[in-house]
């Protein structure tokens, strides 16, 4: 049997071995006449304190108030219990025995290494902290048990808390037990980013554009529970398609995550959630292509995306920006003039001759016009230039020395360049044979006279013969 100077020292070095690491120092046992108090028939309860507030003093197993985590308490993090098995049967820390194997645990290193096979961890209880971050396991027979953190809840755990022992009751500095024990471990959360960028491919209104989302996702030592993009998209935005889900450039396989019935959100699943964990600190990029089949006001068409980790939600906005063109063709009196063709690039022309393809070609209406609806832009870049080449004039009239026209365009308004052609108006031409007819017009009056004066003649000989 023990002495109770004996059982003292064990309750002692036991307790404080237990409790350290756990937010707490264990208190000097009390006296060895005192250890006697423990009742045998009473149970106890382990109140763990869950926040990410910084670690403070070390407690002594009571409840502190105020609690030293206010305002960063820890909601939903998971915390299993294990009672200390000994040859099979829990440790009775009503007796000296039991509190020299309890020693003989709390001694043999950090938790949960035991000190031979004789040890064992009985059956696990898992609880999650409520709104004031506590998780408590009552009903509690006296004995040694192991604390693990084991699952983060919707909370960006960068490091799990190390387990810990915990002796129920506990030794207070007065001598008496504390069958209700209060444990503050701490936690330091991790933070999450957002990137979100839209590409400059697209030229003109219709074309597809792609929105890229990057993050970097941190390491966690506890499995993620959750990890969602949501990407209500705008009515001036059209769904085209989820583009490639990369994972350290790896591409994510389609069982990996669900896309929502409206498109708007995709989550991974739990075999997703699992490479997540894998990868510790990891690049994540997920791609989204639209169109735009409206400008709004302003020209700005603006894109907001969140992601939500572990319940923790972070969002980038990112937009692209669209201008009109409206360009009119006239004549010199500016009458409408359709049937002009023209020819509309992003970039000057060298040495009069255009760089690349067009962006698009259009012939003038009927009222003379073309239309032509463009992006400018991202984010905050909102205006851009463009060319225009006249490549056929309207029928009877020409092409202008210079056929290039340059345009400004600006996010939200309608650049309305006016481009005028020239008829073609040769010299005035000669009236071909002029003078022979003249002539022959001078003739046949000459002969004329001469046939009415010999009318004359006939007519004055008659009237004399008549006499």
């Amino acid at each position: 049997m023990f002495s109770e100077q004996r059982l003292g020292k064990l309750i002692a070095g036991a307790s404080a071995l237990a409790l350290v690491g756990a937010g707490f120092l264990g208190a000097t046992a009390a006296a060895a006449d005192d250890a006697p108090g423990i009742d045998p028939a009473q149970t106890g309860s382990i109140s763990v304190h869950k926040s990410s507030a910084v670690p403070g003093e070390q407690g002594d197993g009571t409840e502190i108030t105020p609690d030293p985590g206010l305002d960063k308490e820890l909601l939903g993090v998971e915390f299993t219990l294990q009672p200390v098995l000994h040859n099979g049967a829990p440790i009775d820390l009503s007796t000296a025995e039991g509190w020299e194997l309890s020693e003989a645990v709390t001694n043999a290193g950090t938790a949960p290494s035991l000190p031979s096979a004789e040890y064992s961890l009985g059956t696990n209880t898992a609880v999650t902290t409520d709104a004031a971050g506590v998780a408590t396991f009552t009903g509690l027979n006296l004995g040694l048990y192991l604390v693990t953190e084991t699952k983060s809840g919707d909370n960006l755990i960068a490091q799990k808390h190390d387990p810990f022992w915990v002796t129920v009751p506990y030794p207070n500095e007065d001598g008496s037990w504390n069958y209700n024990v209060h444990v503050y471990p701490k936690n330091v959360l991790n933070e999450i980013n957002l990137t979100k960028t839209v590409d400059t491919e697209a030229l003109l209104l219709g074309d597809e554009v792609t929105w890229t989302l990057d993050t970097i996702v941190p390491a966690s030592e506890l499995p993620y529970e959750s990890f969602t993009l949501t990407d209500v998209l705008p009515a001036e935005l059209t769904f085209v398609s989820w583009g490639s889900l990369m994972l350290n450039g790896e591409a994510i396989e389609a069982a990996d995550y669900t896309v929502s019935d409206d498109k708007s959100e995709i989550s991974l699943t739990e075999s997703g959630l699992a490479k997540l964990d894998l990868a510790g600190e990891a690049t994540f990029s997920i791609e989204l292509v639209t169109t735009v089949n409206t400008i709004p006001t302003g020209g700005k068409v603006v894109n907001n995306a969140t992601l939500t980790i572990n319940g923790t939600t972070v969002e980038d906005p990112a937009n692209t920006n669209l201008g009109t063109i409206e360009l009119t063709k006239t004549d010199e009196s500016d009458a409408i003039l359709p049937g002009a063709k023209f020819e509309l690039y992003g970039s000057a022309p060298v040495n009069g001759e255009p760089e690349g393809d067009p962006i698009a070609t259009g012939t003038t209406n009927d009222l003379g016009v073309i239309v032509w609806q463009v992006h400018v832009g991202i984010d905050e870049d909102v205006t851009e230039d463009f060319w225009v080449r006249e490549i056929v004039a309207p029928a009877g009239f020409v092409l202008p020395a210079n056929p290039w026209t340059k345009i400004d365009v600006t996010a939200g308004a309608t650049a309305e360049p006016t481009i005028t052609n020239h008829k073609a108006d040769g010299p005035d031409l000669p009236l071909t044979g002029a003078q022979g007819t003249l002539l022959f017009t001078l003739a046949g009056i000459g002969l004329m006279a001469v046939a009415g004066g010999a009318v004359l003649v006939q007519r004055r000989a008659r009237q004399r013969r008549a006499e």
